[in-house]
């Protein structure tokens, strides 16, 4: 039974548990300032707020929020409030769709959020051209987490506000404070692949191994007439007397044996090209390279004699 080397290779996975976070939702609760429009009812003012996150996956979630523009002076001559103020607090609640980044960036998660709601003025406002109690507003914005334990995180952000009846854009600033909750942690593994070299011995299907052996009833010759062929072809008309198996030549070749091409015609009297290796001084020494031949040639090989 021959075996064979080869070589393979192997996936060897190296893995490790470490605990991540998973919270689904979190509370923010921030403060900045409101920029209006210059032809905005009301003038710049502080804000505060607080919304809700809430995460469906890695990436989406849905925020609902609430803010609140403190004292904000009035921008427009003759404006006041119903009750005759000369300023006003004013009311946001929103509803926004959030889109982050699956994973963080050294502790920092990216995210960006669009959507709307209504602003609504706390005592009301006149103005030569009527009375308004608030309107709607379009609303987008950019924003990161930057984790500071496992729970919290500071959340700088910028939103910018279109409104719907004095078509003007405010633009906010803020930095929140955020708490995670629900869902708990997960646990990640870690996983290395690496690929190493093996080597694999697979013995290849039960054959039948001739065994070289020198018949025992012979009579030796020593006549310069012995030979091992290896290969043979019928010779065509016209044909030159070469065996056309380069790869079988070149094998002879390489484990440095002697060749030649001899021609016979076999009893039905078709001509025949033959490939030998040798010739040998005695039939016995053709036997003995017989055994080897067979090993590292031709299987099939056998001795053969050009004498007539």
């Amino acid at each position: 039974m021959r075996k064979f080397l080869f070589t393979c290779s192997a996936v060897v996975v190296l893995s490790s548990s470490v605990l991540a976070s998973d919270y689904t939702s979190d509370v923010n609760v921030y403060g900045g300032y409101n920029f209006a429009d210059s032809d905005c009812v009301v003038d710049d003012a502080p804000v505060v707020g607080v919304n809700l996150n809430t995460y469906f996956n890695d990436n989406v979630g849905l925020r609902v929020g609430y803010e609140r523009v403190i004292d904000a002076d009035f921008n427009r001559a003759n404006a006041t409030t119903l009750n005759g103020s000369d300023s006003t607090s004013v009311n946001r609640f929103a509803v926004n769709g959030l889109l982050r980044k699956s994973t963080p960036w050294h502790n920092i998660t990216p995210y960006i959020l669009a959507g709307g709601g209504y602003e609504n003025y706390e005592d009301g406002v006149t103005t030569p051209s009527g009375s308004c109690s608030g309107q709607w507003f379009l609303d987008a914005g950019v924003g990161a987490a930057v984790a500071l334990t496992d729970r919290l995180s500071l959340n700088p952000e910028v939103r910018v506000l279109r409104k719907d009846k004095c078509e003007t854009i405010d633009v906010v600033p803020t930095l929140g404070l955020a708490y995670a909750f629900g869902g708990g942690t997960r646990v990640i593994e870690k996983v290395v692949v690496k690929e190493v070299e093996k080597i694999v011995t697979i013995a290849s299907p039960a054959q039948t191994i001739q065994v070289c052996t020198t018949p025992i009833n012979y009579t030796d010759r020593c006549d310069n007439s012995y030979y091992v062929q290896v290969a043979s072809e019928l010779k065509c008309t016209n044909c030159d007397e070469k065996i056309k198996n380069m790869a079988l030549i070149n094998k002879l070749d390489v484990n440095g044996y002697t060749h030649r091409d001899f021609v016979s015609t076999n009893p039905s009297g078709t001509q025949v090209n033959r490939l030998l290796v040798g010739p040998y001084q005695c039939k016995k020494d053709a036997f003995e390279a017989l055994c080897e031949i067979k090993k590292t040639i031709q299987c099939d090989a056998f001795v053969y004699s050009t004498r007539k």
